[in-house]
């Protein structure tokens, strides 16, 4: 198998009205600004500096009480840039 890449894009629904599950470790996050697109990141991502810059943009953009799934405002390439170079 390949290298784990900490993330998973999500084939389906862009909006948060889907009632899809996220395994254990994982939170699902929509990506973009107006085409958004569904990951599934790991959730020891998070606690690296550059996902917590990551998480105060979209808290700036949306709010610290987003409700439904994590929203995060950014280019959808950058993400998964981002995300992979924390693994």
């Amino acid at each position: 198998m390949g290298k784990k890449k900490g993330y998973q894009q999500l084939i389906g629904g862009d909006d948060d009205t889907s009632n899809n599950c996220a395994p254990k470790g994982y939170v699902p996050v929509l990506v973009g600004v107006e085409n958004m697109k569904r990951f599934l990141v790991r959730v020891e991502r998070f606690r690296q500096p550059c996902m917590v810059a990551l998480l105060d943009m979209a808290a700036r953009e949306f709010g610290h009480r987003q409700g439904g799934i994590l929203k995060i405002p950014c280019d959808t390439d950058y993400f998964e840039r981002v995300v992979h170079a924390v693994k």
